[in-house]
């Protein structure tokens, strides 16, 4: 055997003999109480800040929804804006050739 094929043996044993002793490890104590995450918007009157906390607060799916449409179209305008801005400064990407 190679030394990467020894090192792999000992790694599989080295896993094989520490999980049992993790698992039994974390069984101990009193069962965990469910944590609930929640914004605090008793001091927000109105607003986008109050409006996302609510969202937040309310649904976690559609906050989840939110915020990927959010950052996919600050992408899109991101990436757009910067093509217009090298293409102001004067360089042209659209013939430019890989050779790999």
């Amino acid at each position: 055997m190679s030394g990467i094929q020894w090192v792999m043996v000992l790694a599989t044993l080295a896993t094989i003999l520490i999980a049992p002793v993790t698992a039994y490890a974390a069984g101990g104590g009193k069962p965990a109480t469910k944590i609930y995450n929640v914004a605090d918007t008793r001091h927000m009157e109105s607003g986008l800040s109050k409006w996302i906390a609510d969202v937040y607060n309310d649904s976690l799916l559609v906050f989840g929804l939110l915020v990927v449409s959010i950052m996919a179209s600050m992408g899109l305008v991101m990436g757009f804006g910067m093509d217009r801005v090298i293409a102001m400064i004067g360089i042209d990407l659209r013939r430019l050739e890989h050779h790999e």
